[in-house]
C-alpha cells in the first residue's frame, strides 16, 4: 500500500483501525505487512499520528515481545506536536502509558515510561496532569517488586517534583500524594508505612512553601486524604508531629484560600481541583 499517495484523511481513518485489522489479519501478516504502515504512521501528521497513539496499547499487544520492544524508546516522541497548545495529545500519551505497563517488565517501565511521566507530571494543562497522576500511581504498582527501582523511582519523584525550583512541579507532588492515599486505595499498613517513609516528610516540607497555591494544595492533601486515615494521626506513624503540627499552622495560614481549605471537612473537595477564592466556594 503506497500510503504517500494517500489524503491524510484517508491515512486518519486508517491510523484509527488499524489495530482492527491487526486482530482480523493475525500475528504473522501484521508483523510483517502492518508493521510498516504503522511505523509511517508514527511520523506523520498530529491528525493521524493520533490515531495510533489513541490505540497504541491495543496494537503493540498484538505484537510479538521483542518487536513490542522496539517502541519503547519512541514513546518520547509522542511529546512532540505540530501544535504544542494540542494538550489532548499528551493526555492520550498519559492514558496509553497507564495500559502500557502491563505490558512491558519493572526495568522496561523505569527506563522508558518514568522518563515520559515526569515530564507529563508537569504539564502546564491541569488535565494532562491529574491523567498522569494516576499513571504515577501504576508505576509505582509496576516496580513494588523491584526494591532498587521503587526506591530509585520514589527519589525521581521526589527530587523532580517536590524538590523542584518550578512551584508547578512542587503542586503536582502535592496532589500526586493525595491521588495515591485517595484513589490508590493505599490503606493497608504495610502500604502506609511505606508512604509514610517515602512521601510524608517531603509533603510536610511543603507547609513552609512561600507559594500560596503550594500550601492550599498541601492542606487539600492533609484535609481529604491524610488526617482521616487513623494511622497518619497515630504513634505508629513516626511523623504523626509533625502531620498536625503542619495541619494546624496551615488553618491559621496568613492566605485566606489556604486557611479556608485547611479547615473544609473531609470530602468537600474533589481532587486536581484548581485555585479558586473562598468565596467562590460559598
Amino acid at each position: 500500500m503506497k500510503l504517500f499517495v494517500l489524503k491524510w484523511k484517508v491515512r486518519r481513518t486508517l491510523a484509527f483501525s488499524i489495530h482492527d485489522l491487526a486482530v482480523i489479519l493475525g500475528d504473522e501478516i501484521t508483523s510483517v505487512d502492518l508493521v510498516p504502515i504503522f511505523n509511517g504512521f508514527l511520523k506523520d501528521l498530529d491528525e493521524v499520528r493520533v490515531g495510533v497513539l489513541k490505540h497504541l496499547y491495543d496494537f503493540l499487544k498484538l505484537l510479538p515481545v521483542p518487536q513490542r520492544r522496539e517502541y519503547l524508546p519512541r514513546l518520547k516522541e509522542f511529546l512532540s506536536t505540530d501544535n504544542i497548545r494540542n494538550w489532548r495529545f499528551r493526555w492520550e500519551l498519559a492514558e496509553q502509558c497507564i495500559l502500557l505497563c502491563e505490558l512491558f517488565t519493572a526495568s522496561e517501565v523505569s527506563e522508558h515510561i518514568v522518563p515520559v511521566a515526569m515530564m507529563l507530571a508537569v504539564d502546564k494543562v491541569a488535565d494532562v496532569r491529574c491523567m498522569t497522576y494516576k499513571l504515577l500511581g501504576v508505576i509505582l504498582r509496576s516496580l513494588r517488586d523491584e526494591e532498587r527501582l521503587l526506591q530509585g523511582f520514589v527519589n525521581d519523584l521526589i527530587e523532580g517534583l517536590a524538590l523542584s525550583y518550578r512551584w508547578t512541579g512542587r503542586h503536582a507532588f502535592a496532589v500526586l500524594c493525595q491521588h495515591l492515599l485517595q484513589e490508590d486505595g493505599l490503606q493497608d499498613a504495610a502500604s502506609l508505612e511505606r508512604f509514610a517513609k517515602d512521601f510524608l516528610p517531603s509533603l510536610l516540607a511543603l507547609g513552609s512553601d512561600s507559594v500560596p497555591n503550594i500550601r492550599l494544595a498541601l492542606a487539600r492533601t492533609l484535609t481529604q486524604s491524610v488526617l482521616p486515615i487513623d494511622y497518619m494521626t497515630s504513634t505508629q506513624n513516626p511523623h504523626c508531629d509533625d502531620v498536625l503540627r503542619i495541619f494546624q499552622a496551615l488553618q491559621a495560614d496568613k492566605d485566606s484560600d489556604v486557611k479556608y481549605f485547611a479547615n473544609l471537612p473531609s470530602g468537600a473537595v474533589p481532587l486536581c481541583v484548581s485555585r479558586v477564592s473562598a468565596s467562590e466556594l460559598v
